[in-house]
């Protein structure tokens, strides 16, 4: 066990929770996940080294979209501190200049009010998530996983009641999507290939180790469709499957957080997917190869 692992990291704020200084001492979902893609991409976007090109077509940042949704529902207050960050401001409105108004997809017309005005006529949605109540919003949570530390930050979190909540945004809920099972791909949905299994089991692991409470993980889950659709989903671990899909994808934590770890520690070096946008960039005298070694 390294040192940085044996001693307590720097407390969480809201203001460091997204740095990479603190990336740097505590594992998170979406760290684990970067590095899952591409261990090189990943070191090289945690070191400010790398950052993915802009979306083409004037598609919305994903980050900034799904926090606009996010702090819509934290409330007003929340709202408008997110809106006033620099970097937002340049995403979301006509020239960076909120007098100019919202761009297409954050106008009343575009696609995050589309997605806001599906989730307010989910009565689930209101009576679980609660979003009258910011007092229980983007909760940070820390614990350690087999001697690693670990953080979260959870959407909404009801203690008293004993759940908390998940907010997703998706492409489409019935997509066929496509995880590596070996040298096989294997037909799945959303769920699975995004890897929100795994999330739910350390967030719940980690509230626990925080609040000394078990909770339910529910996800509210809307489509980025024309016509949005919701689902509203309940990881309950009586279910059989569910149980052995959380419980599946915290062994791989269990497994694989060593190995990621030590190359963010500069202990081993990263390996190269080939194929993701860093690799196109930093690849530039590749060996030759066959055609026949070609990976699809």
């Amino acid at each position: 066990m390294t040192e940085a692992k044996q001693n307590q990291p720097i407390k969480l704020t809201n203001d460091n929770y997204y740095s990479h200084d603190t990336d740097f001492q505590y594992l998170s979902k979406s760290v684990f996940s970067m590095f899952e893609d591409c261990e090189a991409s990943a070191l090289a976007q945690l070191k400010d080294e790398w950052e993915p090109q802009p979306k083409q077509n004037n598609q919305p940042d994903p980050f900034i979209f799904g926090n606009f949704i996010h702090s819509y529902f934290q409330g007003k207050e929340a709202h408008q501190e997110f809106l006033s960050k620099k970097k937002v401001k340049k995403e979301v409105y006509k020239y960076g200049n909120p007098e100019k108004g919202f761009k297409k997809a954050y106008s009343k017309q575009g696609e995050a009010a589309s997605i806001i005005n599906k989730m307010k006529l989910n009565d689930r949605f209101s009576f679980y998530y609660k979003p009258q109540e910011p007092s229980n919003k983007e909760v940070i949570v820390t614990g350690k996983i087999d001697g690693y530390w670990w953080k979260g930050k959870i959407d909404s979190l009801n203690l008293e009641d004993g759940y908390f909540c998940d907010l997703k945004t998706t492409k489409d809920i019935h997509a066929v999507n496509w995880i590596k099972d070996g040298n096989y791909n294997v037909k799945t949905n959303f769920v699975e290939a995004y890897g929100y299994y795994m999330q739910m089991a350390i967030y719940q692991e980690l509230i626990k180790q925080t609040f000394d409470k078990n909770c339910l993980p529910l996800m509210f889950v809307v489509s980025k469709q024309s016509v949005p659709e919701v689902a509203n989903l309940v990881f309950d671990q009586r279910d059989p499957d569910i149980n052995y899909l959380m419980s599946d994808a915290m062994d791989k934590v269990i497994q694989l957080q060593p190995h990621i770890w030590k190359v963010m520690m500069g202990e081993e070096k990263p390996e190269a997917c080939g194929k993701c946008e860093y690799c196109r960039y930093s690849i530039n005298n590749p060996d030759f190869i066959l055609p026949t070694q070609i990976e699809v």
